[in-house]
């Protein structure tokens, strides 16, 4: 009886702990995040600051039991969906004529931090097997901690745009040459002799993952086209990314290449992928929250006076390689200034994938004798370049002048807050005119604008009708520019109507989604750009089909932005 009770005690406090670790992560997670926002940092740093007080290392609120085992899963689940969502700005036809530029930056920029790592430490440590494993992880780069960043200030530019390819690119680069080199390392070790072996061994590694990303993104490919709304996207991208990653564990691969390949296939070869890419972005919050926060818990700060010189030389060896070779190929290739300037700092956070390699160099029997000088080296870095680098990227970003330029709104005119599903009006005069209201609201225009903003509106409608056809209709007005500050562009506001209104369109479809547009008199030549971006995404009839079918404004927004997102992707910039 004392055995069963025990037993039963024992099996509920593990069922307790893996509960109450989930709960106590996201808390920590989301106070850290908070205070580091507070302080201007971003959230990432104090995700990561918060991880480290609660984990196994600090205050054992969660033990090493709870973060290396029960929690692994969460971990593995966020940066594989992260690696998707990287890989989904590698899209063909838009990289393809800065092609040359972004592959001779990623590569450039790792080999050189892998020769400056290996040169310097193997000066030091004179251990060419130590030196170069130390070498093979330095040329990755956390794409987890920069994406982060980019995505809470909004950034977008020349520098995010190219930033965003040479980060995929570049932790693919650095997967393919740990396994080249882990096997050459191995073959050395096991005292056999011959390329043969070494590369077959190597070509089975990168061809499993290279069959699982297209296996997974044929899948989602083909079950996509099913698919309509928003909810059935979650969950085919969740099945599809944890068989990926499941099936990539259990053959003792990195999930990460095979995700990249999987994000890959989707971004170029399916008709629904702005809908899958944007498909998990109210799960993002939570995913990133739980990443950042369970990657601080596996941060030990006593490892820091262990760094020594070797440590030292590491990190600089390796910032220093990677900010030479980013600035110097990035110039070599005629990127714009801020690319050459600055896309080195962005490249210094270092976490997901390079623990990922410290756990394949831990698990390779063969590399035993050089784990413990390894892991200690590398975790250090790690926690240097994770509480520094997110600061230092957002402050790049800063200084790039990008921050808070993503376009994140609607055809870049209509604010998150400006959709409205619940207007109802017998007809199109009465619907214009709460419109108007909607927008002076909205954008907290003067009262003084609001008669002449309603009789320039339907003034216009009156000289020709603004509905487009396919249920679609864009009425305007324009407002003197004494009215309006001078830094006011375009703003629009979005009626979502079920029934529809007549607005006298050539095909003789009633509109059901209006778009109003207030234009400043000096702002006409923006006004023909954004309905040529307006007439591009609605050429889908389907599209006004699912946004009637939406059940909230936010579901519109997904709908609109997914589309949008195809036009104004974070796609490389043209070399002059």
């Amino acid at each position: 009886m004392r055995l069963q009770f025990t037993l039963c005690r024992l099996l509920w406090g593990l069922f307790v702990n893996a509960i109450l670790a989930v709960s106590i992560l996201v808390t920590a997670g989301l106070l850290g995040g908070s205070l580091a926002r507070r302080l201007r940092l971003p959230s990432v740093t104090g995700n990561i600051i918060a991880g480290i007080v609660i984990g196994p290392y600090f205050t054992h609120l969660l033990t090493y039991e709870i973060v290396y085992h029960t929690l692994e899963p969460i971990s593995a689940i966020a940066l594989s969906l992260i690696a998707v969502s990287i890989a989904s700005h590698l899209k063909v036809r838009r990289i393809a004529p800065q092609a040359f530029s972004l592959l001779t930056i990623a590569l450039v920029q790792a080999l050189l931090a892998l020769l400056a790592v290996f040169f310097f430490c193997n000066l030091w440590l004179d251990n060419w097997i130590v030196s170069l494993l130390l070498a093979t992880v330095a040329a990755s780069t956390a794409p987890a901690a920069t994406l982060s960043v980019i995505r809470e200030t909004e950034a977008d530019g020349p520098l995010v745009k190219t930033l965003l390819s040479v980060v995929a690119l570049d932790n693919v680069l650095a997967i393919i040459i740990f396994v080249l080199v882990s096997v050459l390392i191995g073959s050395h070790l096991g005292g056999r002799a011959g390329w043969s072996g070494p590369a077959l061994k190597a070509g089975q590694v990168l061809g499993i993952a290279l069959f699982l990303g297209l296996a997974g993104g044929t899948l989602m490919v083909i079950l996509a086209k099913q698919l309509k709304e928003k909810a059935h996207f979650v969950s085919l991208m969740l099945m599809v990314v944890c068989f990926t990653t499941g099936i990539s564990l259990w053959a003792k691969i990195s999930p990460l290449l095979p995700n990249m390949i999987l994000g890959f296939v989707i971004t170029n070869f399916s008709s629904a992928n702005r809908q899958i890419m944007t498909s998990i972005e109210d799960l993002e919050p939570f995913l990133y929250v739980c990443f950042f926060t369970l990657a601080g818990t596996h941060l030990d700060l006593s490892l820091l006076p262990s760094l020594g010189a070797v440590g030292s030389i590491y990190i600089l060896a390796r910032y220093g390689g990677k900010l030479l070779g980013a600035g110097l190929s990035a110039w070599l290739t005629r990127a714009p200034q801020p690319v050459a300037g600055l896309l080195g700092f962005c490249l210094i956070p270092q976490a997901g994938v390079a623990i990922g390699l410290v756990v394949a160099i831990q698990e390779n029997p063969l590399f035993t004798p050089y784990e413990s000088t390894v892991t200690a080296i590398i975790l250090a870095s790690i926690v240097v370049s994770e509480l520094a680098g997110p600061v230092l990227v957002k402050n790049v970003l800063r200084r790039a002048g990008e921050i808070g330029k993503a376009g994140h709104l609607l055809f870049g005119i209509v604010g998150r807050d400006a959709v409205a599903l619940d207007l109802r009006a017998p007809d199109k005069w009465e619907l214009l005119k709460k419109m108007v209201d909607f927008a002076v609201s909205v954008y907290k225009l003067p009262d003084a604008v609001r008669e002449p903003l309603l009789c320039s509106v339907i003034e216009r409608e009156h000289s020709l009708s603004t509905g487009l056809g396919k249920g679609v209709a864009i009425p305007h007005g324009t407002l003197a520019a004494d009215l309006l500050p001078r830094s006011r562009g375009i703003m629009g506001v979005m009626a979502v109507l079920k029934d529809g209104v007549d607005f006298n369109s050539l095909d003789g479809k009633k509109a059901q989604v209006v778009i109003l547009m207030v234009i400043p008199e000096l702002r006409f030549e923006d006004h023909l750009k954004t309905l040529a971006a307006v007439s591009r995404v609605f050429s889908r009839k389907e599209m006004v089909e699912r946004i009637v079918a939406a059940v909230s404004a936010h579901d519109v927004y997904h709908l609109i932005f997914a589309e949008e997102h195809d036009e104004f992707d974070y796609a490389p910039p043209a070399t002059d």
